[in-house]
């Protein structure tokens, strides 16, 4: 069955009269984007990254992917800016079936209610974590029981969970 990485963007700057999506990444969150990676490529190639294209996803991504042994296809996908849980099921449904695992770079509080949604209700060390805090370069490997087209109505709202929490981090730099 697939598995999901859902990565939260590294830590970001705030920078004085810079858009919210042209925001970029902070110090920390530039030692914490390569650590991330790190332990990605760990887990097995990376079929497909969805990226939301604010600025600090895209370089939480590059970093990111400069640590993978092999890139991944990547694809930024604009619904993932600002979006909720049902929009991010749609795009995770239609991830092509031959996609064994994907990595999805998004933000809060999106990327927490999905990763709650599919894999939250674990009753683990991992589980525990990731309800307590979701904070940024927070890394979730949710191992899928559904195809990816089958996300969006078996894991919609009220649904039966469709996933297990395999691991939850928060790689510090």
């Amino acid at each position: 069955m697939p598995t999901l990485q859902l990565l939260r963007h590294a830590k970001s700057a705030w920078p004085p009269g810079v858009a919210d999506y042209s925001r970029p990444l902070n110090d920390r969150g530039r030692r914490d984007a390569p650590v991330a990676g790190q332990l990605l490529a760990r887990r097995g190639e990376i079929g497909l990254a969805l990226v939301s294209p604010a600025a600090r996803t895209r370089e939480t991504f590059d970093l990111v992917s400069a640590e993978l042994p092999v890139a991944p296809e990547v694809t930024f996908d604009p619904r993932i800016y600002d979006a909720g849980l049902g929009s991010l099921l749609e795009v995770l449904s239609e991830v092509p079936a031959g996609v064994d695992q994907v990595l999805l770079v998004g933000h809060n509080p999106g990327v927490e209610m999905l990763a709650w949604h599919l894999g939250g209700d674990d009753d683990t060390d991992a589980g525990d974590a990731m309800r307590r805090k979701y904070p940024t370069a927070g890394l979730a490997e949710i191992e899928l029981q559904v195809p990816w087209s089958e996300l969006a109505v078996r894991a919609g709202f009220g649904a039966v969970a469709v996933g297990r929490l395999k691991s939850f981090v928060v790689p510090r730099g």
